[in-house]
């Protein structure tokens, strides 16, 4: 099975909606990402959370892109530094849609507190992104979540490389026991898409 981004049949991107959210499911290809002691690995969770939070914005009349949409990485097959190729390839996508919005999901990881655990949101240093990543964040902190945290900001290339507000999500920890068993279940998988399009709801109407 090729891991390259099949470049001959690139979907073409472009705003479907008055309102338009890219979806980025983190890693992709080799880029496996994080990983618990059983083997229960970031990639493939960030697509399954990425495609049923699809739905849900789609059901809410919310347009969608997604930065990736199978296993397989986004990068040049032939760039000499493939995980700078798979994230440049993000920003044009982004660039080109122009979205309202970008959630870029992902999966956390502290095998030196393996205690922790549960969702949190990350905006960019400049503060965009912030109405979002609070909202989303408050959603989770009044569910039964296992968290009580609070948004912040995040060094994180997908904040920062484009001028449209950006949340990064971290749904999780895979160094949590308790955690990697929840975010291999399907039904869980589909309650953390509805909690962050909630979220992004309630975000929305408090800016009108």
């Amino acid at each position: 099975m090729s891991l390259g981004f099949d470049f001959k049949n690139r979907p073409v991107y472009a705003r479907t909606s008055a309102f338009h959210v890219v979806i980025d499911a983190g890693h992709g290809g080799r880029d496996l990402g994080a990983s618990s002691k059983n083997g229960v690995t970031e990639r493939d969770i960030n697509l399954a959370i990425s495609m049923f939070l699809k739905s849900e914005f789609e059901g809410m009349g919310v347009g969608v892109t997604l930065t990736r949409e199978t296993e397989h990485s986004l990068a040049n097959p032939i760039a000499r530094n493939q995980k700078k190729s798979d994230m440049e390839e993000r920003r044009k996508i982004i660039e080109k849609v122009k979205p309202d919005l970008v959630i870029s999901i992902h999966l956390n990881s502290l095998p030196s507190s393996p205690e922790t655990r549960g969702f949190q949101s990350f905006f960019a240093k400049n503060g965009n992104g912030k109405l979002y990543a609070d909202a989303i964040q408050e959603t989770f902190n009044n569910g039964n979540f296992y968290t009580n945290k609070k948004s912040r900001t995040g060094d994180y290339f997908i904040l920062e490389c484009t001028p449209y507000p950006s949340v990064l999500c971290e749904c999780g920890f895979l160094s949590n026991l308790n955690d990697v068993k929840l975010l291999q279940s399907v039904e869980y998988q589909k309650i953390i898409a509805q909690y962050i399009a909630r979220g992004v709801s309630v975000a929305r109407i408090s800016s009108l």
